[in-house]
């Protein structure tokens, strides 16, 4: 018999026991199963129920082509010239110095190491004997090259295996791999080739400009080469940073990653390009919002708006092509969770020590007892409830999925940290978002949970702070200057649409605030409509819209035959589970606020449509192969 713990063991007895046979639970499982056949013979489920824009017939039709047109150029590129390509890297002697200092670089291979620090050193000294600067340090280095030369050891292959990886594997739930160089490149003389002359260079930036410069030139060059090596790796680091860097930094990466997965696909054979609905529909936004940004009230800052755009929607791309299967796709989970902690952490440390405090957005007349509200890396209480949105449910299905008790124990806790977090917002819209995802999470992963909900959420009241509960109980009070002033800026909105429904006004602030104070309620001044529908249809148009919704249902639709391939209780049912609620939590705060306005959040949003896409894709193939291998 399995051991499900005292505490699951104690509920499924007071369930089976009090519960189940109790009078409430019969009339809310008769009301259960009444919605529940509505909803099957519903026009909503109908519609999820038909086929339409699977991966063949979106890459098929006449529209497919166009909006495919640039993917299946590439393939053409890589149909004529690929072979040759291969060839050509192959024999490069660029490649080859670049594959040595990456690989020794990986393996922290000593000898390697120590010729690159003592040639460094070296060309710091005379630079500074010519410019007469300090000695010390670049002896010290020349004689710490000579010692690191003596060994020709990979010091990597000391952590394999070490209590520290163990730790960290039990922790996370994850197993680490250190087979990721080739052991041929870090062998022989050869390959000290390239740490003399990448060691010479570095010291001429060392002592000609500064150690910190010569120490990115190192860093840079070691990550460029690295993510042209492994895309996975630019992958994992852009969803980590996304949170954490500047947009414009993130802009970068995501382009960067681009180009790598370009290099890639035309320097390795069999490999297929990932087009289905969703992208369909994400590169049709992106082809409509070009059009608005062209004819915008503000077309300059439009276009620059829309290049950002493109960078991070066509990111979907490159995560629905490089997260192909199931250990890929929970590590990236793993990252993607684990960013989201540290930003949680800054934010709750912010609301301990007062780090940066901003009231601009409390209502201090209506809300005297709330203090704070944090922000962390993003700038906006209401952005960081977004994103937390997003991580949560995630957060909460790779607890559920973990099998190892310190992993739940570590990821219970970031959940908790995820949850505090988002309560110390105080947004409203997040709190009713979380609570839709939770609805879902429960309905799809484990029902039972609803009756201890009915018993929880009574008892809420009775022990959350009274300023919580005073914040809760607000929403739609037009004396609450927040709600007031949504509320006029959704009429001025819609009066604004109403010349402007066919083509929107363009995508950014300065189209909306150029258009928006001629249809203003009592002279409310806003930079968008604070409603993420209201947005999209305001700034590109019907169309703009209707192409977004699209998105939304066939993401919800690809959700729920990844679901319906294992079913309830499988490690990827839940997570499909985890990242669907996540998406429908974020699109009920979207009825508050326009999420899309923090760049790094829209960029988030659609990475993670594109690790349900992933995932929903993988969960089809495990299931199909299961079923040969229990037919064969």
């Amino acid at each position: 018999m399995e051991n499900k713990g005292f505490f699951i063991t104690a509920w499924l007895c007071f369930y089976n026991l009090v519960i189940k046979n109790s009078v409430t639970y019969r009339c809310l499982l008769g009301l259960y199963n009444g919605i529940s056949r509505s909803w099957q013979n519903s026009c909503i489920t109908n519609l999820f129920r038909k086929q339409f824009l699977t991966e063949e017939t979106a890459a098929d039709s006449l529209w497919g082509k166009i909006c495919f047109s640039p993917f299946l150029l590439l393939e053409k590129i890589g149909t004529a010239f690929g072979e040759k390509l291969i060839s050509q890297k192959e024999k490069s002697l660029v490649v080859r110095f670049f594959k040595f200092f990456l690989h020794n670089s990986l393996a922290l291979n000593l000898r390697f190491l120590g010729v690159f620090i003592f040639c460094g050193a070296l060309s710091d000294l005379i630079v500074s004997l010519v410019l007469g600067q300090g000695l010390l340090l670049s002896v010290l280095a020349i004689i710490l090259g000579l010692f690191l030369y003596l060994f020709d050891f990979n010091l990597t292959t000391a952590f394999k295996g070490s209590r520290v990886v163990k730790l960290l594997e039990n922790c996370l739930d994850a197993k680490f791999n250190f087979d990721f160089f080739y052991i041929t490149k870090c062998e022989g003389k050869s390959r000290l080739t390239s740490a003399v002359v990448l060691g010479v260079i570095t010291g001429l930036i060392c002592g000609a400009v500064s150690p910190v410069l010569a120490l990115l030139f190192v860093l840079g060059l070691l990550f460029f080469c690295l993510v042209l090596y492994k895309v996975e790796f630019g992958v994992f680091v852009t969803v980590f940073l996304a949170p954490l860097v500047p947009t414009m930094v993130l802009v970068g990466l995501s382009l960067f990653c681009l180009f790598s997965l370009i290099v890639k696909y035309l320097t390795t054979k069999k490999f297929a390009w990932r087009l289905e609905g969703c992208g369909l529909m994400i590169i049709t936004m992106l082809l409509i919002y070009l059009v608005a940004a062209l004819t915008s009230f503000a077309p300059f800052k439009s276009v620059q708006i829309w290049l950002v755009y493109f960078a991070f929607m066509i990111f979907y791309f490159v995560l629905i092509n490089t997260i192909k299967t199931k250990n890929q796709l929970f590590n990236i989970l793993k990252v993607f969770v684990l960013s989201g902690g540290i930003v949680c952490l800054y934010g709750l440390l912010q609301y301990i020590f007062g780090w940066n405090v901003n009231q601009a957005w409390m209502d201090e007349e209506m809300f005297e007892d709330i203090k704070m509200r944090i922000y962390s890396t993003l700038e906006n209480p209401n952005v960081l409830g977004e994103y937390i949105l997003l991580v949560l449910p995630v957060c909460i299905s790779l607890m559920w999925t973990s099998k190892k008790v310190l992993s739940k124990i570590v990821y219970a806790g970031l959940s908790g940290l995820l949850g505090i977090a988002l309560i110390l917002t105080f947004s409203r819209g997040c709190w009713l978002g979380i609570m839709a995802s939770a609805s879902v999470f429960v309905t799809f992963v484990c029902g039972k949970l609803w009756g201890l909900a009915l018993i929880a959420i009574p008892i809420l009241p009775m022990v959350l702070p009274q300023s919580i509960i005073n914040r809760f109980s607000s929403i739609g009070d037009m004396k609450d200057s927040s709600t007031s002033y949504r509320v006029y800026i959704w009429m001025g909105t819609l009066l604004m649409l109403k010349d402007f429904w066919l083509s929107g006004i363009g995508p950014g602030t300065e189209a909306f605030t150029q258009v928006y104070p001629f249809y203003s309620y009592s002279a409310i001044v806003a930079p968008h409509s604070h409603n993420l529908f209201l947005q999209v249809l305001v700034e590109s148009g019907i169309l703009g819209i209707f192409a977004f919704v699209l998105l939304i249902i066939l993401f919800m639709k690809n959700s729920i035959s990844g679901y319906l391939a294992f079913g309830k209780g499988n490690p990827l049912s839940v997570v499909i589970v985890g990242i669907a609620s996540g998406i429908i939590g974020f699109l009920v705060q979207g009825l508050f606020d326009n999420c899309f306005y923090n760049y790094r959040v829209f960029m988030i949003f659609f990475s993670v449509i594109a690790l349900g896409i992933a995932a929903s894709k993988i969960a089809k193939t495990e299931s199909q192969k299961t079923e040969v291998s229990q037919n064969a």
